[in-house]
């Protein structure tokens, strides 16, 4: 047979097809409709979800950058702000928090942040602007102005007492702009010009870290390119001016934060050999729902038209050039369907999302994602179901003899016949059809098993979320009655922060608690000898080296080298300590008469898991 390669003829062969199938067309199109719109309704209920997701964990982070280089120099901001990585960045300099009514009960950091950093802590205001430079301005959140007992109203001033550096100072701003509370974010701010804050700084004679090591530094945040591999990112920042974050002994140590908010950033850290054959099954699922849709269409289409096909046989048309045919209209219909389905696709997701969002718990922020990403993997993966769908129906057409084709019947085969004398009845014909192909018949099943599957696994994963397990891992009772400067950020136990046990009392006089327990601090001095790193990891969040060596140079030392350090000793009753992971031993001897056994309290990580050289 002579091959013909004229791909403009077979173009046009195609295109005066798919004009005389306008039915096919219209049933064709739909499927790849739906088929697009099941892939954008899923990516955007499932970004969607991401998205909202993020967006609660940075409000209780209390930000959105990608992180942050902290207490740094002037010097070492000016170096590394420049580091071509870095696409946007932001400054921060602490100044200053107060403790005392009415703000015991509240985290109120006083402070200058830039424009860029201000809006990465959600503090844009709504009425007024950030305070310029050289006033006595102060921009704040009507959370903050309630606790002062003044009114949101611009240019009228405002008197705060607190603390910096150990430092009590009183000051009077001038308000220029506030924006609304955010119950999820922990830290309120009231932010001040970088002047004042050098202003205030000079006043109290504080040379910036300051005895905490952190008073009028400078806390870099940045925001990268996009959310991968935030930690290595900013590892090679620090890298290329000598910087590193590892080992608080060695030179060069800057602190760093990385903002956990981001789901790429806990995604990728704790991706197993588990995790990628379950995203690729999930995938390959929905791929494969899609796939069923359009591939009974198009076989259902070619089986009609094979007597067409043969007739191209007869004039020499190949194979090949048929199966260009049939992918050729594919692409046709896919230009119709695939656009429609992406609209109509976001639309159905839009509006399904807040119903899913609204059955997990611990998300409070609904925000449909409108990332691109959406529409290009939707129309990716309609794309090559279309192409996928359409491979063995053109193989189908380009195999079939024109003689073949004249008498072709789908399902066609032979077999033994049997004589049978019950007559015939409505569902014995209908189950004889469904023999007549039975692939076809295991197709059609499939598929619309595949649906229900889809849907049986959305109502789990939108059911599956448990808020009481979550926050288990934190708080152990719906309620947790203490004095106001526990809930503080850094807050401890002294004997001027214990709970009196008529306030216990009363508590336990309401009724209607099923179960309780106290949990006990230190009042008096402990201590405990550690090691040299632990002591310095310990205490580096507010002391630099030079500090930490001047500490150690008048700690006591035991004969093996370890270091006298201050110890935190809980006692707990048997409700509280139940609830503890145990990761080695048995708690109970704890109670035994007699007995001087202790346990040794292990921090851990974002999740979940022991830092054994926390202790």
């Amino acid at each position: 047979m002579r091959q013909v390669a004229n791909r403009a003829c077979i173009r046009r062969l195609s295109f005066r097809a798919f004009r005389a199938n306008g039915t096919r067309n219209l049933i064709a199109i739909l499927a790849i409709l739906l088929t697009t719109v099941l892939f954008t309704s899923l990516f955007t209920i499932a970004m969607s979800i991401n998205n909202s997701f993020e967006q609660s964990n940075f409000r209780q982070i209390g930000g959105f950058s990608h992180g942050g280089f902290k207490y740094l120099t002037e010097e070492q901001y000016n170096e590394l702000k420049e580091d071509p990585l870095i696409k946007e960045y932001g400054l921060r300099r602490f100044l200053g928090m107060p403790f005392d009514a009415p703000f015991n009960k509240s985290h109120v950091e006083i402070g200058y942040s830039d424009a860029n950093q201000a809006h990465w802590m959600y503090c844009d205001p709504v009425e007024g602007r950030l305070p310029a430079e050289g006033t006595d301005e102060a921009a704040t959140d009507t959370h903050t102005l309630a606790l002062l007992g003044v009114e949101p109203k611009l240019g009228t001033p405002f008197t705060v007492t607190f603390d910096a550096d150990g430092k009590q100072t009183t000051q009077t701003f001038t308000r220029c702009g506030w924006w609304e509370y955010d119950e999820a974010i922990v830290a309120n701010h009231i932010l001040i010009p970088e002047s004042r804050v050098d202003a205030v700084l000079d006043e109290l004679h504080i040379t910036p870290p300051g005895k905490d090591g952190m008073t009028g530094s400078y806390n870099l945040d940045v925001m990268f390119d996009n959310a991968m591999n935030i930690s290595e990112k900013m590892d090679t920042v620090l890298a290329n001016y000598g910087y590193q974050d590892q080992s608080h002994t060695e030179d060069g140590y800057i602190s760093t934060g990385v903002n956990w908010g981001y789901t790429a950033t806990s995604l990728f850290s704790e991706m197993d050999a588990g995790t990628i054959p379950s995203i690729l099954c999930i995938l390959v699922l929905i791929l494969f729902t899609g796939y069923l849709i359009i591939y009974n269409v198009f076989q259902i289409s070619v089986t009609n038209d094979i007597r067409f096909y043969g007739l191209l046989k007869t004039i020499g048309t190949t194979s090949r050039q048929i199966r260009r045919i049939v992918r050729q209209q594919a692409l046709l219909l896919s230009i119709f369907g695939i656009p429609l389905g992406l609209i109509v696709g976001y639309g159905v997701g839009a509006l399904l999302t807040p119903v899913v969002i609204s059955r997990l718990d611990g998300i409070p922020h609904i925000a449909t994602s409108p990332s691109p990403v959406i529409f290009i993997l939707s129309a990716l993966f309609a794309l090559l179901t279309v192409l996928l769908s359409c491979r063995k129906p053109g193989r189908i057409a380009g195999r079939v003899s024109p003689i073949e084709a004249t008498r072709y019947t789908e399902g066609s085969s032979k077999r033994t016949r049997e004589r049978r004398t019950r007559g015939a009845k409505i569902a014995q014909m209908a189950w004889a059809n469904l023999g007549r192909n039975r692939k076809k018949t295991v197709l059609t099943v499939t598929s619309l098993s595949l649906a229900v599957v889809l849907l049986t696994l959305t109502v789990t994963f939108t059911s599956g979320f448990d808020m009481d397990k979550y926050i288990s891992r934190s708080v152990v009772s719906d309620f947790v009655v203490a004095e106001a400067s526990y809930f503080q950020t850094g807050g401890g136990f002294s004997a001027d922060t214990a709970l009196p046990q008529s306030v216990v009392d009363t508590v336990n006089a309401q009724g209607g608690i099923a179960d309780g327990g106290v949990v006990y601090g230190r009042t008096t001095s402990v201590q405990e000898f550690v090691s040299e790193d632990w002591f310095r990891t310990s205490k580096s969040h507010y002391a630099d080296q030079e500090e930490l060596d001047a500490m150690l140079s008048v700690r006591e030392r035991s004969a093996d080298g370890t270091i006298l350090d201050d110890a935190q000793i809980y006692g707990m009753d048997d409700y509280t300590r139940d609830h503890l992971n145990v990761l080695e031993g048995d708690l109970s001897t704890l109670d035994q008469p007699g007995t001087r056994n202790i346990a040794a309290v292990y921090s851990t990580d974002d999740y979940d898991n022991p830092v054994m050289d926390s202790h």
